[in-house]
């Protein structure tokens, strides 16, 4: 706290400090004026009253003496604090004996003129008053402008000036507010939020108001943008234990001390580190063997480093990639940094083409299915096949395709499957088939497909077994030229059985044969 004085003899004024804590103002009123000199007449002027003293605002007021007598001294002035002394009527002090003002020197009364020179008559001292003006009242108002007017001192009696009262005066006596200068301290100044430090998110503040005087200690937490997010209020905590907090993000803890004319403030960060969190992503996460797909992420947290596996290493801590991989693969983003560690994952499911083998037999016998034996991987719209047929005239027909049962997913193992054939033995030609190309395809993932392809031949049993035609009579066997006999020469029936498929009967000679026994002979083309 500060104290600052004025003295005035002159009527004058000044403007309020601004720190002002509260003002002292002293008053004295002017002393009056010495009495006239006795000569058996009056002489010169009459002696006159010392003039008030007093303020504009907020100061006391303060009378001055009365005038000297022939025979006696002059009244004291009011004040509040002191009335002036009475002025002395002394018959040896002459000039000097002047009545005394109710404060200090100032404002003493004019000495009476004298005759013989062993008399006096003085006049009166002004009086004192005293006020003291807290801060905001008037009088005390920072800034505001208090003028004052002096009193004068009262003219003597009779002629000159010797024996005038003095002036009045003014005693301001101004104490003042000194700026507090806040100090904060935080303990600790930083911790990991998770607590993977051993820290248990706790914080202790302490702080002190220091130098001038405080009336309000408020406490603040703000974020690190400097906007307010909590207030504790007054909290008058500069002595004793720690003020916990708790925060969960970095904080800016602030100190407002303040009393009427100052307002200063102090104050500390704490950092709360958040672990690092990885957000991964992937325009696909599943992708044909081949194909691309990109992978985007962010960290959020206090990190510095960011990392990723397999293959890509350090990164960016926001970014987009593309990969590749040829396999499923699960990609791991590390982060690291004053929050500690955070990682995460990202699998990318490869899908791998189909393959297809398919086995049969080497041929079959007409009239028989064909048996396949079919290892198939990565099958997801199953398997099919389509059989073309090729017929003994060269000609060739496609089947419709027909798909497998039970022909789906990763591994595929059919064995001993029957593609049936259908076989056909009416007339007319083309009769068959005698080979079948079967292709088989396995539907994989996407637009992926695997084809595998057999061709099997089929047995036609086209002859019979050996006949023998009787002889003729009156020929013999393989008799050149040939005879034809003039008679029906067939002995006995003979029938044809051991074929597969219709065929036409020729002979390397020119015959008839009845089919079926119905008396309806033909001629055989001859060979």
């Amino acid at each position: 706290m500060g104290r600052s004085c004025y003295i005035n003899t002159r009527s004058s004024g000044y403007y309020v400090p601004t720190d002002t804590k509260c003002i002292c103002y002293f008053s004295v009123g002017g002393g009056g004026g010495g009495a006239r000199p006795n000569v058996g007449y009056t002489f010169g002027r009459s002696p006159t009253s010392g003039g008030a003293t007093y303020y504009s605002a907020g100061g006391p007021y303060a009378g001055g003496g009365g005038p000297g007598q022939l025979y006696s001294g002059g009244s004291g002035g009011y004040g509040n604090y002191a009335y002036g002394q009475r002025g002395f009527y002394n018959s040896s002090g002459g000039n000097t004996a002047r009545a005394r003002s109710g404060y200090g020197p100032y404002g003493l009364g004019g000495a009476g003129q004298w005759r013989p020179s062993t008399q006096s008559y003085g006049g009166g001292g002004g009086g004192a008053s005293r006020s003291t003006v807290a801060r905001g009242s008037s009088g005390a108002i920072p800034g505001q402008y208090v003028s004052w007017t002096i009193g004068s001192g009262g003219l003597q009696g009779g002629t000159g000036s010797c024996r005038m009262g003095q002036s009045g005066a003014v005693y301001i006596s101004v104490c003042t507010y000194d700026p507090p200068t806040p100090s904060i301290t935080a303990n600790p100044l930083s911790f990991r939020a998770d607590g993977s430090d051993g820290s248990d998110g706790t914080v202790g503040l302490t702080w002190s108001t220091g130098g001038g005087e405080s009336t309000s200690e408020i406490l603040d937490r703000l974020d690190l943008s400097n906007n307010l997010v909590q207030s504790y209020g007054q909290v008058n905590r500069n002595q004793g234990s720690p003020f916990i907090v708790t925060p969960t993000e970095s904080s800016v803890f602030r100190l407002t001390v303040s009393n009427p004319a100052y307002t200063r403030t102090d104050s500390v960060t704490v950092y709360v580190y958040q672990k690092p969190v990885v957000n991964f992503t992937a325009d696909n996460t599943t992708i044909i063997r081949g194909n691309n797909s990109n992978i985007s992420w962010t960290v959020t947290g206090d990190a510095s480093t960011f990392s990723i596996s397999p293959g890509i290493g350090q990164s960016n801590l926001t970014g987009t990639t593309q990969v590749s991989p040829s396999v499923t693969t699960v990609y791991t983003g590390v982060a690291s940094g004053l929050g500690g560690t955070g990682s995460a994952d990202l699998e990318i499911t490869v899908l791998q083409p189909p393959t297809i083998n398919v086995s049969g037999p080497i041929n079959v016998l007409w009239g028989q299915d064909i048996p396949v034996s079919i290892e198939a991987t990565n099958s997801e719209g199953g398997i099919s096949y389509v059989a073309t047929y090729y017929f003994t005239d060269g000609t060739s027909a496609a089947q419709s395709s027909v798909t497998l049962p039970n022909s789906t997913g990763d591994e595929i193992n059919i064995q001993a499957y029957d593609v049936s054939i259908a076989y056909d033995d009416t007339l007319p030609l083309p009769l068959g088939p005698e080979s079948v190309e079967i292709l088989f395809t396995v539907d994989g993932f996407g637009s992926l497909t695997a084809s595998d392809t057999i061709s099997v031949p089929i047995i036609i049993d086209q002859l019979p077994n050996t006949v023998d035609i009787p002889e003729s009579d009156d020929t013999f066997k393989n008799q050149e030229p040939v005879v034809t006999p003039d008679v029906e020469v067939t002995t006995q029936q003979i029938v044809v059985d051991d074929i597969d498929i219709p065929v036409e009967i020729k002979s390397d000679y020119p015959i008839q044969v009845d089919i079926d026994n119905n008396d309806n002979w033909q001629d055989v083309r001859q060979i």
